[in-house]
């Protein structure tokens, strides 16, 4: 009997308890809410330029114009082209850093005839996106 009446106490404490909790949370929630509704919602494009054909051991240009709600990101987090070979396999990983107006640029060496993919990897803004284009290289 001592311990039914033990169970029921315990039970009816963790239920009081959790129901507090829940209108704590809640009104964190709420006071968040109108925090980030005065901040800026903000959108984060990359137009990735590379060439659609390419000689092998000649160098080339890839480069990520960064916008955030249609203005020039400067101050990216991290940008990063990524060069893939057609069986999906990353051969490079580089880090490119801001030239102007939005631009950030690498130049790139592909040493053998192939298709091969390049993603661009851009972090801005809490926000992250890697678009991706395709190169042939004779």
């Amino acid at each position: 009997m001592k311990s039914k009446i033990w169970m029921t106490a315990m039970l009816a404490a963790v239920m009081l308890l959790g129901a507090c909790g829940n209108d704590i949370d809640s009104e964190n929630r709420d006071h968040g809410s109108h925090e980030e509704a005065d901040e800026e919602v903000r959108s984060l494009d990359v137009n990735l330029e590379v060439p659609g054909t390419a000689k092998a051991g000649e160098n080339e240009s890839f480069t990520a114009h960064v916008t955030s709600n249609e203005e020039d990101v400067t101050d990216a987090d991290k940008v990063r082209f990524e060069v893939l070979d057609a069986d999906g396999n990353s051969l490079d990983m580089i880090e490119a850093e801001h030239s102007e107006n939005g631009l950030y640029t690498i130049d790139y060496t592909f040493d053998e005839a192939g298709d091969y993919s390049v993603i661009s990897h851009v972090d801005a803004y809490q926000l992250h996106t890697m678009p991706e284009k395709q190169v042939t290289v004779r």
